[in-house]
């Protein structure tokens, strides 16, 4: 029987007993997999909008397009060639760092999606599967995957930045913005919500599927179009589960740093502002640790879930908790048109 219980108690499992999903549910993250939620908040979030335009303004407006750029690098390596040619070193290597993360991000994502895809199948909650698996499938389907990611991304970003356009821009009549903004809300988020349940369900297509880029997207349509009840409460009670979980590792870290301030207070008293500092520093990153270990497993456990659900849409198919409580007698009144 389908049921969301059982979904989100196999994920808690699997996600305790292959601790080492845990190392690609770090990498994850960076990909935002509760994407939905900030959709919403960004969009009703004037300061998040404004920030967000501004920060790709600026970046727009760097400079990094144009073709200056190359003569600036000319008469800085004529000016001070030594000081530059460290300057791009340093920039190669942040960009190296950058697309690292993002080729570490991808495969992890596809790993999780393809060891745990492996676990549940094998009806156990351990499987014959491990890092290297999980990285050789992700190195396959990289690509992909990425392209998945990215198409997401701007779609999505523009959607929102349609419907922030009111919050943004003063209007001298704050009627007519307000119903300009409530009318692009009702129109474009939940196209742009629609978006992101679409690419998770064309991800795992991709992955578990073997299907192709543009095949997935339109299997993924389908199956979020059948089943867009069921995706929206799924999504319902992992942002439930992901709020709660936040303020208990909140209330986790405040406990776990109290005994670094008691210490730093005292190595303040005895020895010196050194020894504090050093005792202060100890502290931020034990809880900084603490803070992005319970990040990673948060993000494995809901990667998870939502494998767990494609699979059984995909499957024997699932009846959303809406239409488990309309009685039979509405569900089966015949519709017709006259």
């Amino acid at each position: 029987m389908f049921s969301y219980r059982q979904i989100m108690l196999q994920a808690v499992r699997i996600a305790w007993k292959n601790k080492y999903l845990w190392f690609f549910g770090l990498f994850a993250s960076l990909l935002s997999i509760g994407a939905e939620y900030q959709i919403l908040m960004r969009a009703m979030s004037r300061s998040a909008s404004l920030e967000w335009v501004y920060g790709w303004s600026n970046f727009f407006h760097s400079g990094i397009f144009s073709g200056r750029i190359f003569m600036n690098l000319g008469s800085l390596f004529q000016s001070d060639p030594a000081a530059t040619s460290i300057a791009l070193v340093m920039m190669l290597v942040v960009l190296a760092a950058i697309l690292l993360l993002v080729w570490l991000a991808v495969v992890s994502q596809i790993a999780i999606v393809n060891n745990s895809d492996k676990i549940i199948k094998s009806r156990k909650d351990v499987a014959e599967v491990g890092l290297h698996q999980g990285l050789r499938a992700g190195a396959n389907k990289f690509w992909s995957v990425l392209g998945l990611n990215v198409l997401a991304k701007i779609l999505v970003n523009v959607l929102v930045l349609i419907v922030s356009l009111p919050l943004i821009f003063v209007f001298a009549n704050r009627g007519v913005a307000g119903f300009v903004y409530i009318l692009l809300f009702v129109l474009f988020i939940p196209v742009a919500i629609s978006v992101s349940f679409l690419i998770k369900y064309a991800i795992a297509g991709v992955i578990l599927k073997k299907e192709k880029l543009l095949p997935a997207i339109k299997n993924g349509w389908n199956l979020f179009r059948q089943n867009w009840i069921i995706s929206l409460e799924m999504a319902f009670l992992l942002f439930v589960i992901s709020f709660f979980s936040t303020i208990v590792i909140v209330i986790a870290a405040l406990i776990l740093a109290v005994p670094f301030v008691i210490l730093a207070a005292a190595f303040l008293a005895l020895f010196s502002a050194g020894a504090f500092w050093f005792m202060a520093a100890l502290g931020g990153i034990v809880i900084l640790v603490f803070i992005i270990a319970c990040g990673s497993v948060l993000t494995t456990f809901q990667t998870i879930s939502w494998t767990s659900l494609y699979l059984k849409l995909t499957g024997k198919g699932g009846e959303s908790k809406l239409e488990r409580i309309v009685p039979e007698k509405i569900k089966n009144i015949p519709v017709t048109v006259k």
